[in-house]
């Protein structure tokens, strides 16, 4: 399996890794990614571009349904952060950023267990700290912001969103947008990851979810 957006239980929480095989190394059996998604929504057709790549069951018991954007190549190179800088001011306003507006990279669609989900779904969306315009703020070793939080309509409900960004030493960036799809009763959620230097847009992320209405 190549490089890209998978699921890591570390620490007891759900997050994005780059690892390479990680899927691999925690899944404990494959599961076929339609049948997983029609179990758990009224799905829809994908919006164009995006294609279900695999379906995996973790050691722990998370189930994770991989999303991908055709023709995304190769992405872009973190830039090499110059040495004996760190600890000097650096304004992140003046990086340079692609257009806006694209879709992401990939995504995953997962179901956590209901007995680590409390936790979990609060560092997912509830946590985390604001940027609130302060883009000096952020060290220029880089760390993670909070751009915006809101809801987004799926179906009747408004499922809560948060868009973060990680800050890379040397200058580059990389967004994701999550999305919690949870009922009284599942823990679900969506991560959606953008290329690097790209600006996360909630317009896709918005025909994604359309086409996995709640039951």
């Amino acid at each position: 399996m190549r490089a890209g957006l998978v699921l890591a239980c570390t620490a007891g929480f759900v997050l994005l890794a780059g690892a390479v095989g990680l899927l691999a190394t925690q899944s404990t059996r494959a599961a076929d990614p339609q049948a997983t998604l029609a179990q758990w929504f009224e799905v829809g057709e994908l919006p164009a571009g995006f294609d279900l790549v695999e379906a995996q069951v973790l050691a722990r018991g998370d189930i994770v349904v991989r999303i991908e954007h055709e023709g995304e190549g190769e992405e872009a190179p973190r830039n090499t952060p110059e040495e004996g800088k760190d600890s000097e001011p650096f304004d992140w306003s003046t990086v340079p950023v692609g257009a806006a507006g694209s879709a992401p990279r990939e995504a995953i669609v997962a179901e956590i267990p209901l007995e680590h989900a409390r936790a979990e779904l609060q560092e997912l969306f509830e946590f985390g700290t604001d940027l609130a315009g302060d883009w000096k703020s952020v060290p220029r070793s880089g760390g993670k912001r909070v751009l915006e939080r809101g809801r987004l309509d799926w179906g009747e409900l408004a499922a809560p969103y948060v868009l973060e960004r990680e800050f890379e030493n040397g200058g580059t960036f990389r967004d994701t947008l999550r999305v919690n799809l949870s009922s009284t009763t599942t823990a679900r959620i969506l991560i959606t990851r953008w290329n690097r230097g790209f600006p996360a847009s909630r317009a896709p992320v918005q025909a994604l979810i359309a086409a996995l209405r709640p039951r």
